[in-house]
């Protein structure tokens, strides 16, 4: 299941502790240094804290090999006071909390909402960063965790419950105490909810992924170097090589020849082919023009190379995942960013994604409300939220948007905003 809301606090822009619903489509519009990335970039730290070969740092800011590279955390931090800390959290929605009991191996099944907001900090001198303590819900269950005097010990306590648990972290900001197995049978299953909370939010951050918006131009040949990647990667570096694989692994081609449909239905182009150099481990990539032409990936214009990737990601998304993008239409002509939009569409409802995307394009946005009204977007499946700059800080206002029926019985969409201030100066 999808990640369903992001809360952030002291995070970049945004000062006081914000959440932000993330819906199957979920949509930033906003000026230039606004902080339209902030939801994107806090999602993608904390996916990149999980994914990453780590053990010692519970969030991962920058990293020469990070998906999303911030910086340092006195310059992530809104406040710039090392007293202060960074909270960033997360809703994975409802999930089973099943307990086993410590005498038998009956089952105790629960479902519940789970949702947590950690709080980190940092070292002034090495630039070291904790996990100083947060709090998670577990269906009913409320729990706060504390630093203990360890450098990686903690007190996890149950409102309600007394007394609290010494547990350790084993990795991360993941938080694993198997000790709680030892504890008495209402330790147990009082406590383990909290554990499988953690595991369901690892579970689902590691199925974030992120495209930025700086992505790499076309060649006119493509080395794979062997390599087996499961997305496309921040620059959209690991789309050939998604792509070469399925063309030599699988006779079927189904990604390959999603792509080209989606292709199709943008109006870039009519077909997308793969194909390997006499047995090497370079790739052509060709395709074919509305007119019937192929040419080399390198040789029909930059904004295709540039919205490949963006369509890679949605075809191989694993299902449940949720997919971040900065500025997906980037390079492409205002009469193909329209059809992108329905892309996404098909896409989310296919695979039960979540796309979150932040945009400058009128003719993107307008094409999802476009949607809701013609049926095809149910109005509860989408938001967009529009961000401003006030008083250095970075403001995130939802924008309304409801399905009606008319006196008539026809349907309609009602939007209870000027989106497009978002764009333009002018209204």
């Amino acid at each position: 299941m999808p990640i369903h809301a992001v809360s952030i606090g002291n995070f970049k822009g945004i000062a006081g502790v914000t959440e932000v619903v993330i819906k199957p489509i979920t949509i930033f519009i906003g000026e230039n240094s606004s902080g339209k990335s902030t939801v994107i970039h806090a999602l993608a730290s904390l996916a990149q804290s999980v994914r990453l070969p780590n053990d010692t740092r519970p969030l991962i800011l920058d990293d020469e090999v990070a998906t999303v590279h911030l910086g340092r955390f006195i310059e992530v931090m809104h406040s710039r006071n090392y007293n202060d800390a960074i909270c960033l959290g997360v809703n994975v929605g409802t999930k089973p909390l099943t307990v086993l009991r410590a005498s038998s191996s009956e089952e105790n099944i629960e479902e519940g909402i789970v949702k947590a907001c950690y709080e980190f900090k940092s070292t002034k001198t090495t630039q070291d960063v904790y996990l100083q303590g947060g709090m998670m819900s577990c269906g009913a269950r409320q729990y706060t965790l504390k630093r203990a005097r360890g450098r990686r010990q903690y007190i996890l306590e149950l409102a309600g419950v007394e007394p609290g648990l010494r547990v350790w972290s084993e990795s991360g900001f993941l938080v694993m105490d198997r000790s709680i197995h030892r504890r008495t049978e209402k330790s147990f299953r009082e406590f383990y909810p909290f554990l499988l909370g953690q595991r369901n939010i690892v579970t689902e951050l590691k199925k974030v992924m992120y495209l930025g918006p700086f992505r790499q131009p076309p060649q006119r040949r493509y080395q794979t170097r062997g390599s087996s990647p499961r997305e496309v990667g921040a620059q959209g570096e690991a789309t050939i090589p998604l792509l070469a694989n399925e063309a030599i692994q699988s006779r079927s081609r189904r990604h390959i020849k999603e792509i080209a449909k989606w292709l199709e239905v943008s109006t870039v182009a009519k077909n997308l082919k793969v194909q390997r150099v006499a047995g090497s481990d370079l790739f052509d990539v060709l395709v074919t023009l509305n007119d019937g032409r192929t040419h080399p990936l390198a040789d029909v214009g930059y904004g295709l190379s540039q919205v490949l990737p963006v369509l890679t990601q949605c075809s191989f998304a694993p299902d449940g995942g949720t997919l971040l993008f900065e500025q997906p239409e980037l390079h492409v002509h205002p009469l193909a960013q329209r059809p992108l939009a329905r892309v996404f569409i098909e896409a989310a409802k296919q695979k039960n994604l979540h796309i979150v995307a932040e945009t400058h394009s009128p003719d993107l946005l307008g094409e999802f409300i476009t949607q809701i009204r013609n049926g095809n977007l149910m109005a509860s499946d989408f938001a967009a939220y529009r961000v401003k700059r006030i008083d250095q800080q970075t403001k995130v206002e939802e924008i309304k948007i409801e399905a009606v029926t008319l006196a008539d019985g026809t349907f309609d969409v009602d939007v209870f905003y000027n989106w497009q201030t978002g764009f333009s100066s002018t209204v």
